[in-house]
């Protein structure tokens, strides 16, 4: 009897799972179907709890030609967007604490020319600033250069004040370390500094010191990737149909050719540091772990919990008037959003879902037709991780309804935590 009835408890908590996982996957069906104008290409989520993944979905293409299309599957590669961001800065803590970089030293000693704001030409713009994003440098009208061009040309004598290619805040009263507006550029800066630092190239450096020990597939380079097969099409979804935007098939990239005569050191931007790793579902789970576990993942331990701490550390907070931003940001470490649940500068909250009690550490992606989200409470071990592609055009998308996220993005974050909206 005894046994007859565990044994009716244990299906039915398995039935009550299996009902909620189905709920779930019919959730992220109709996000995927019905959330934009157009549908999305495709979404992929997982859920971790306590550091194990508790839920985990796959749907739509990665790929689509006129004969078939390609599935969505957990090893999928996808050009990641600003996430990377955050590896960046992994590999940089690296050099951190070898003692090769210091975080509050002037950039101009590590990247071999002078970097000073021409309005403020007395105060040295440090690694930290490039970091959190106040150092007072813009992207203006384009932040990578190739690699023939050193980085240094962003800021020669041939860029005007007032003009479109001028990468500096331009007298608006506001010194470097004190104010912030999201910047690309500076994590170009940031690549070529840990090439310079390293002695290696900013792409194969990634690969051998980040991603091959924390055993995560991917890359900055689409040339040396392991597995070139797994790397999925980004896409506009248009009014005359889903639009291939970057990593096309048949692949068509020459990094490999044009970086024959790339000198190291010279312009860590060509591998877009700040937006262009290719890494999968899967990998943005194993880096959850990590930061979750506080620098060690299966074994492997890539940097202190300091290092951890000082990167989800907020180094600036929005005041009320510090900020000119379009993401829902109020706090803000070395590469890490942290989300408090206050007004950003759009006066959204950048609360993720309703009911939200802050705890949330982590990053966004917006580029080329994808949105994703890594976002992790190494207090609980919660995370949400996702990659949503095919959105439409920037204005059709749809804003979202309480917060600075968009609606889709809100709708993913409600049905992970399992709240109603």
């Amino acid at each position: 009897m005894k046994y007859s009835l565990y044994s009716s408890l244990f299906l039915a908590m398995i039935s009550t799972s299996a009902l909620a996982q189905e709920q779930t996957d019919r959730s992220m069906d109709r996000i995927l179907a019905a959330s934009e104008v157009r549908p999305l290409a495709a979404l992929a989520a997982v859920r971790l709890h306590e550091g194990k993944t508790i839920y985990q979905y796959y749907g739509g293409f990665s790929r689509l030609s006129d004969q078939s299309s390609s599935p969505i599957k957990k090893d999928t590669l996808f050009r990641i967007a600003s996430i990377s961001k955050i590896v960046t800065t992994i590999g940089l803590m690296e050099l951190v604490e070898q003692g090769k970089i210091s975080l509050d030293h002037d950039v101009s000693d590590y990247l071999g020319f002078p970097l000073r704001n021409p309005d403020f030409p007395e105060i040295p713009i440090t690694v930290r600033m490039l970091l959190n994003h106040t150092s007072s440098i813009r992207d203006a009208d384009v932040y990578v250069l190739p690699p023939d061009k050193p980085i240094s040309s962003f800021f020669d004598k041939t860029h005007k004040a007032g003009n479109s290619d001028y990468h500096f805040s331009y007298h608006d009263g506001h010194p470097p370390g004190t104010y912030f507006t999201y910047c690309n550029l500076c994590y170009g800066l940031v690549g070529t500094i840990i090439e310079k630092a390293s002695g290696e190239r900013f792409d194969q450096y990634q690969k051998r010191h980040v991603l091959a020990p924390l055993h995560i597939d991917g890359g900055y380079n689409i040339d040396e990737l392991d597995h070139p097969e797994r790397l999925a099409t980004l896409y506009r979804h248009l009014p005359e149909g889903y639009t291939p935007t970057v990593d096309g098939f048949p692949r068509r990239s020459t990094t490999n050719h044009s970086l024959a005569t790339y000198r190291i050191g010279s312009n860590g931007s060509v591998f877009s540091p700040q937006g262009g790793l290719r890494i999968s579902l899967q990998g943005l789970s194993q880096l959850a772990r990590f930061m979750i576990q506080r620098g060690t993942v299966d074994g492997v331990r890539l940097l202190s919990e300091q290092s951890i701490v000082a990167m989800e550390t907020p180094t600036w907070r929005f005041n009320g008037h510090n900020a000119d931003c379009p993401y829902p940001v109020t706090a803000y470490g070395l590469s890490l959003f942290v989300l408090t649940g206050t007004k950003d500068p759009d006066g959204k909250t950048d609360s993720p879902y309703p009911a939200y009690q802050g705890g949330l550490k982590g990053h966004l992606g917006e580029a080329y037709g994808l949105h994703s989200g890594f976002w992790y409470d190494p207090k609980t071990g919660d995370a949400y991780l996702f990659a949503a592609d095919g959105f439409p055009a920037d204005e059709e998308i749809h804003p979202g309804q309480y917060s600075s996220f968009s609606r889709t993005e809100e709708n993913i974050f409600q049905t992970l935590a399992g709240v109603k909206p």
